[in-house]
């Protein structure tokens, strides 16, 4: 399973920025711990629509591997580095690996398509 985090660094007086990406890698992931509420769209791959799902604000994640990968687009490199979990995700990284896990243990996910929505002209 992986886990990405996204960065944006800009300096206001050059103009100028870049992304980095932080990309966890597990092997044998195992959510240990979820907490929080958090109600969100999501798209799956393999649904024609997003629907509302519940997600964790927080998860922690152990893996037999865990390698993490920052990808630097400034400087055009990959700094690799292997990691002793347990970890703690919070927010989007979070509901993604809530999301994976739900994939990797055959788990359908169910949410609620916004076509149920009450639509509301204000």
């Amino acid at each position: 399973m992986s886990v990405k985090e996204k960065i944006t660094k800009y300096d206001k007086e050059k103009k100028i920025g870049y992304t980095l990406e932080t990309i966890y890698l597990f092997i044998n992931p195992i959510l240990l711990k979820k907490e929080g509420k958090i109600y969100r769209m999501e798209k799956c791959g393999n649904k024609n629509q997003r629907e509302l799902v519940e997600r964790p604000h927080s998860v922690v994640v152990n893996g037999d591997y865990i390698l993490k990968a920052v990808l630097n687009p400034k400087d055009m490199k990959i700094a690799i580095k292997h990691l002793k979990g347990p970890l703690t995700f919070f927010g989007s990284a979070a509901y993604g690996s809530s999301h994976e896990i739900e994939h990797l243990a055959n788990e359908n996910i169910k949410g609620i398509p916004f076509w149920d929505f009450e639509y509301v002209l204000e």
